[in-house]
């Protein structure tokens, strides 16, 4: 088990390590909660094509590093405003959490908790109020959220290869948080 892990801003040289990361993340964990088909179609080569348009639009993007190796990272921005919610709280939020991935042997170690935590602080200098997370209901992290403060305010149901996947919001209050 290592000791040590970083957070610190991505950089365009992680891109195939976030890439691997988000493949790998699935597999461990959307199995039975994302159509298998999705899943089955991710490959670290189209994955690398997003997440590089995402750092080249100046998202806010984050790595978790442990004996040089990228294990997790984090990124997102501006809140968008999303259609068909049941309560539309989720949309008053100033900025959205929209990737939050971490390789499962390296999780319940803190540092799910720190790559939020340090994107929480990012938003707040950014004059951030409130947070936003969408994580798909039958996610076993909805737990997770829970207990670092997340307060779930809104659901909704993506398609995801002609397939109905409900996803709860979870918002967080910047003022004090995270402590």
């Amino acid at each position: 088990m290592p000791a040590t892990y970083t957070v610190r801003k991505a950089e365009a040289s992680d891109i195939e390590a976030i890439s691997a990361v988000h493949v790998q993340s699935w597999r461990e964990t959307y199995p039975g909660i994302m159509p298998q088909q999705r899943i089955d179609g991710m490959s670290v080569e189209s994955s690398s094509r997003h997440w590089q348009a995402v750092i080249s639009e100046g998202f806010t993007f984050l790595v978790a590093e442990t004996e040089g190796r990228v294990v997790g990272f984090a990124s997102g921005g501006n809140n968008y405003e999303y259609k068909n919610c049941e309560t539309g709280l989720g949309n008053a939020c100033d900025c959205e959490l929209e990737a939050l991935y971490l390789l499962k042997e390296f999780q319940g170690r803190g540092i799910g908790k720190a790559l939020v935590h340090r994107f929480a602080e990012i938003m707040k200098q950014e004059k951030k109020h409130t947070m936003m997370i969408w994580v798909a209901e039958k996610n076993p992290s909805t737990g997770f959220y829970e207990a670092i403060g997340g307060e779930l305010v809104d659901r909704k149901t993506l398609v995801v290869c002609k397939v109905p996947v409900p996803v709860l919001a979870y918002r967080f209050r910047l003022g004090n948080w995270p402590v």
